[in-house]
């Protein structure tokens, strides 16, 4: 097999019926299914055997025991699927997953990272090859990625979604990760072949070969810190994304198929089988990500061995690439919508870019009744205070808050913000109208910042 023209295809699969569809989608519609190398990370249970896959076509070729693992071999239409048979209560998550399936790369030309649940378009292995390449002619280290659009098993091909998105920043996760969402992209103007993007998918991925030993995914991430961790991890190491303007791919979103998490977090036994309980698995990812990050709660790890930053750019060049200010919380207005990341943003003075900023923050503010109110509380207005003395918002309690208040003598909610830092709160007050007379000084406010 010409090593220059292949491509190896890596997909976790866990107790997924869409497996067998998406493989034979995969092959039926490439240009040259002899040059697909396809390794399966097979999480099943009795639900599906390698009988299966004989019934759909596939004809196994042998069987053998290989690193410790059992491995199928087979064939369908002149492609190579190898199925590393994992029982499902061994597994370890997405990243280990990923990361068992990629272990066996021999060299193929080409990397296709992908899930379990697509359907593809036809020519698709010509179609992202001859992209990828053109790409190259402005970007040394290009990659593919993006959330593919949606289909439905059930109708496919009616229904799919027939345009492709963008990548973009949405908010602050509870523990300071950033979460992503998918956004329509534009119509190519001037002639462009693919939208620059700042993030990758951990679904879709094509590119040199290379990258699977380069941007070895981290099999302690878990599941939901694995884009961001990659994102980071590839642009430090010189990659370049770039998001397809035509659908190569689609993407079953509300999949049924069991979870890992949904599993682990019900059964004893597979806790027991894995040594590492579910909140286990999370917290080593999330600890991983916010030191990778350099928040000072992951500080802890020094050595990332093969999964840490490259050399090629820094943290810093990434933040200014995204517009994402990770120990603040913060991110630049442009980073809110769908557009290109701006190449001028790295020479701007640090002071400077650290003002555009818009920060995100949650207070948690606490009323407390310091004495007993003679009768129902008519109104209760809560006012915040930039630092310059002006008004930004007035909030009058509820009804149920009023009443919890009066009947519990403490009340609490919280203030979700975007602003910019001039305009972020330094003081809050709150004034009471009791029915009968004022009573302002019956009231006492306390506030704390915290990550929901």
């Amino acid at each position: 097999m010409n090593l220059e023209r292949t491509i190896f295809v890596q997909v976790p699969s866990y107790r997924d019926p869409q497996l067998l569809p998406t493989l034979k989608d995969m092959i039926g519609n490439a240009t040259s299914p002899f040059l697909l190398r396809i390794v399966v990370c097979w999480q099943h249970g009795a639900e599906q055997d390698i009988q299966t896959f004989e019934a759909n076509g596939f004809e196994l070729i042998h069987t053998a025991s290989e690193e410790g693992a059992t491995v199928h071999f087979l064939q369908l239409h002149g492609a190579n699927i190898e199925l590393i048979d994992v029982e499902y209560v061994n597994s370890k998550g997405c990243g280990w997953a990923r990361n068992l399936a990629q272990r066996r790369y021999r060299g193929e030309h080409y990397n296709l990272q992908i899930d379990s649940h697509h359907r593809f378009s036809g020519e698709w292995d010509v179609k992202m090859k001859t992209l990828l390449e053109l790409l190259k002619a402005s970007s040394p280290k290009p990659l593919l990625t993006g959330y593919p659009p949606s289909f439905d098993p059930d109708t496919y091909p009616l229904g799919r979604q027939e345009y492709t998105a963008a990548i973009i920043f949405d908010s602050f996760s509870p523990t300071g990760v950033v979460r992503f969402r998918s956004v329509r992209l534009p119509s190519p103007a001037h002639g462009e072949i693919a939208f620059k993007a700042k993030f990758v998918a951990g679904g879709f991925i094509f590119s040199d070969g290379i990258f699977i030993q380069e941007v070895m995914s981290d099999p302690d991430h878990f599941f939901c810190t694995e884009e961001l961790a990659t994102s980071i991890r590839a642009f430090t190491k010189g990659y370049e994304f770039y998001h397809p303007y035509a659908p190569l791919l689609w993407h079953q979103y509300d999949n049924p198929a069991r979870k890992v998490w949904d599993d682990q977090s019900e059964s004893s036994a597979a806790n027991s089988v894995t040594s590492m309980t579910l909140e286990d698995r999370t917290s080593t990812a999330l600890r991983k990500t916010l030191a990778l990050v350099a928040l000072p709660i992951g500080a802890d790890i020094e050595d990332f061995g093969d999964f840490g930053l490259g050399s090629q750019r820094t943290l810093l060049q990434y933040e200014r690439y995204t517009g994402i200010n990770f120990r603040l919380r913060a991110v630049h207005e442009e980073s809110l919508a769908v557009q290109e990341p701006v190449s001028a943003s790295e020479t701007i003075d640090n002071n400077e870019w650290e003002r555009n900023l818009v920060y995100f923050r949650s207070m948690r503010v606490h009323i407390f009744c310091t004495t007993l109110c003679p009768s129902f509380p008519a109104s209760v207005l809560v006012s915040s205070y930039s630092s310059d003395g002006a008004t930004l918002l007035t909030r009058e309690l509820s009804r149920l808050e009023l009443k919890a208040l009066s009947r519990e003598g403490h009340v609490q909610y919280v203030d979700t913000l975007r602003a910019p830092l001039n305009q972020l709160p330094v003081r809050y007050a709150v004034h009471m109208r009791c029915a009968d007379a004022p009573a302002d000084h019956q009231l006492s406010i306390f506030v704390e910042e915290v990550l929901l």
